[in-house]
């Protein structure tokens, strides 16, 4: 009897010890936020002197923290520098917006709707800009972009001094791509900027994807690339303006795509039914116009 009670001591002695150590550990939190963005989406394009709604969703595995929004430009991407090597109008600046936001405490999941507190600068300078949103939890873990946790996006800045973009060849507003068939867009650019920064300098070209989350691997195959990367500048582009606008129709016929059968079926067979075409048009004062049009097969 003496050895039974003897057992039972130690086994409820260790058992006793078992659980005051689990009460220590308290759970690690070694995950990230994820983050949802619905707004903006990718390639939107907002006036100057209005706001860029925002409506995003933030988890945690645990508890959210703050949540930070970053926008800056892109123009150096899409001007392969050539905004950087001229001298651009000094009433137009490029914007910088950085922000932190804290999240309301015991928060897991939070939604987020704002609607004119991010306030484009009247000045701000037309073109493609980043739009960043990261988030930390309250144990310090915070989303990264090498694992895309962190979300990029796109987003294009228009005023009211940038060059107008009209096409003129539009069925039900899109464009239409043909096996071989010369690619043509009709229509022209125009600056209505008078004075020093008066005039366009550059447009480039791109025919692909309809936005960069549309490309996806497909093991080498046409349709991970554009079927048109083409740009114009100052000494080629004097050849395309005719009464200081730019021809669309010239342009096109310089680039020359004729689609063949083999880029046409790989597409269908990738569900890349629809593409979008940019045009983008640099001016004197380092604005960057932008179209966007889609493309059907």
């Amino acid at each position: 009897m003496r050895t039974i009670i003897l057992i039972g001591t130690a086994a409820i002695m260790a058992l006793a010890l078992f659980n005051l150590s689990g009460c220590n550990d308290d759970p690690v939190d070694q995950s990230a936020p994820v983050i949802e963005v619905s707004d903006p989406v990718m390639n939107e394009i907002f006036a100057a002197g209005s706001s860029i709604p925002f409506k995003a969703r933030f988890e945690d595995n645990m508890e959210l923290g703050t949540y930070n929004i970053e926008i800056h430009d892109d123009f150096d991407g899409h001007s392969h520098g050539r905004i950087a090597a001229r001298q651009t109008d000094p009433s137009l600046q490029k914007w910088y917006y950085d922000e932190s936001f804290e999240i309301p405490e015991g928060k897991s999941v939070f939604d987020v709707d704002l609607e004119n507190e991010i306030a484009i600068p009247e000045n701000t300078l037309a073109g493609p800009y980043h739009f960043i949103v990261q988030a930390i939890d309250k144990a310090g873990n915070a989303t990264a972009f090498d694992d895309d946790s962190s979300v990029e996006l796109s987003v294009f800045i228009s005023n009211t001094t940038q060059p107008q973009i009209t096409i003129t060849n539009l069925d039900a507003g899109e464009l239409h791509l043909e096996e071989g068939v010369l690619f043509i867009v009709t229509g022209e650019a125009s600056d209505a900027t008078t004075g020093t920064y008066a005039g366009m300098h550059a447009i480039d070209v791109v025919l692909g994807p309809e936005s960069e989350d549309d490309q996806h691997s497909h093991g080498g195959r046409i349709a991970d690339e554009n079927l048109i990367e083409a740009s114009f500048e100052d000494e080629q582009l004097a050849s395309l303006i005719v009464d200081g606008k730019i021809i669309l129709d010239k342009v096109f016929e310089g680039i020359g795509f004729i689609p063949t059968k083999t880029q046409i079926d790989e597409l269908i067979a990738d569900e890349l039914e629809h593409l979008s075409l940019k045009i983008l048009v640099h001016d004197e004062q380092g604005n960057i116009a932008i179209s966007l049009t889609p493309v059907h097969l």
